[in-house]
């Protein structure tokens, strides 16, 4: 997360957070917020995470919030998922997001998504004009065995 971009700057923080009695390490963010990475994606890569919304100061009234998780090249920026959070629902919630379009050898002549660096983009929007918090749970890109030993030697060759 060190080389993240985060806005606003100050919004995250790294936390344990229970929700309905279960820990989880999680990103905690304000809403609303933005946080990208940048990195090459393994083929057929999953975005993965348990998503809550995060306890509001006391007497605070709760709204929902709409997640997103999105794609982008610099040039352009693609939806992969959404996801509107609740207040009342105090548990995790299991988010995934395909994101194998983005890695793997494609049928063209210019496009080569195995060697762009992308830009995964974890959005948080507040719905009401009412300050909020989110967590983004154990998040993660995981993928099959064989991807990642091919993402492995891959990222090897292009050091």
């Amino acid at each position: 997360m060190d080389r993240a971009d985060k806005r606003p700057a100050g919004g995250f923080s790294i936390a344990m957070p229970q929700v309905n009695g279960a820990p989880r390490p999680a990103i905690a963010a304000a809403v609303p917020s933005r946080l990208t990475l940048a990195l090459p994606l393994p083929r057929r890569g999953v975005f993965h995470a348990f998503v809550a919304l995060a306890d509001g100061p006391p007497g605070a009234t709760a709204a929902p919030v709409r997640l997103r998780v999105g794609v982008s090249d610099h040039r352009i920026y693609e939806g992969v998922t959404e996801l509107i959070l609740t207040p009342g629902t105090r548990t995790w919630i299991d988010l995934r997001a395909d994101l194998s379009a983005y890695a793997g050898w494609k049928w063209s002549l210019f496009y080569r998504p195995d060697r762009i660096t992308w830009r995964i983009v974890l959005a948080a929007d507040a719905t009401e004009n009412v300050p909020a918090g989110v967590l983004w749970g154990e998040p993660e890109i995981v993928t099959d065995t064989d991807s990642a030993r091919e993402y492995t030697a891959r990222r090897q060759r292009l050091r």
